[in-house]
């Protein structure tokens, strides 16, 4: 019992500064997802539990930055604050009616950070991400791609209701560069012609653990608009 007790400002300090570093480190890797927006219209759901695919840095592809309303959950009260984010989506920006296509979704590359305000990170786990499902594409199959640093949980991605969830379990040690993996979406584009598949994020939420004993979940709400837009146009002939 003596090992928890602090006065409640230090522990809000300490549970707020390690909640925003970390969400800070980890809001440059999220944002697709983890993943893109999937399903819609006869969608096949696919869960992926196990690497198939190498990480391949893209060499293409749009990368976005963008900000999120975020919420730290700590014992002494909740902490609003924002988090800057980014993500790289590499998909056609083209599609003809009916015809299917690849799109990849690549987190960045970010670092937790060991110390916050003279308060240890000791690590950070239950990443999650969720994307809404585009109405106007089919969702055909899901992988994901290897990862560094990411932890010992298993990762996967798989449909829940009207989202497209990705989670990466962790535990992501604070000073390590950390990966998260890739997801290579295969769709079939079903919308009318001029409509977009739209590339877009719900939220991502994560748990930061201050001194081995503070748990600080946290939750951001994703921006509005799209990362990537892919326009459906006539079929083939």
């Amino acid at each position: 019992m003596a090992m928890v007790m602090m006065k409640k400002s230090g522990v809000a300090r300490a549970a707020l500064a390690a909640c925003a570093a970390a969400v800070v480190a980890v809001g440059v890797a999220c944002a697709p997802e983890p993943a893109g927006p999937g399903g819609g219209g006869g969608t096949t759901t696919t869960t992926t539990t196990s690497t198939t695919i190498p990480f391949s840095q893209p060499t293409g592809g749009v990368w976005t930055n963008f900000t999120m309303a975020c919420t730290a959950f700590t014992p002494v009260g909740n902490f609003p604050f924002n988090q800057s984010a980014s993500v790289n989506v590499t998909a056609p920006p083209s599609a003809p009616q009916g015809s299917e296509f690849y799109m990849m979704v690549t987190p960045g590359p970010f670092i937790p950070p060991v110390e916050v305000s003279g308060y240890s990170l000791s690590s950070m786990v239950g990443m999650t991400i969720r994307f809404p499902l585009s109405p106007n594409m089919q969702l055909l199959d899901t992988v994901l791609s290897s990862s560094i640093n990411a932890g010992s949980g298993m990762p996967s991605v798989k449909v829940e209701g009207t989202d497209l969830v990705y989670r990466v379990p962790g535990p992501f040690i604070p000073g390590q560069e950390i990966q998260m993996p890739q997801v290579r979406l295969q769709v079939k584009a079903t919308g009318p012609v001029g409509s977009t598949i739209q590339t877009k994020l719900t939220s991502m939420s994560s748990v930061a653990i201050v001194g081995g004993i503070i748990e600080v979940p946290n939750s951001c709400t994703g921006p509005v608009g799209s990362f990537f837009n892919t326009t459906i146009t006539p079929a083939l002939p």
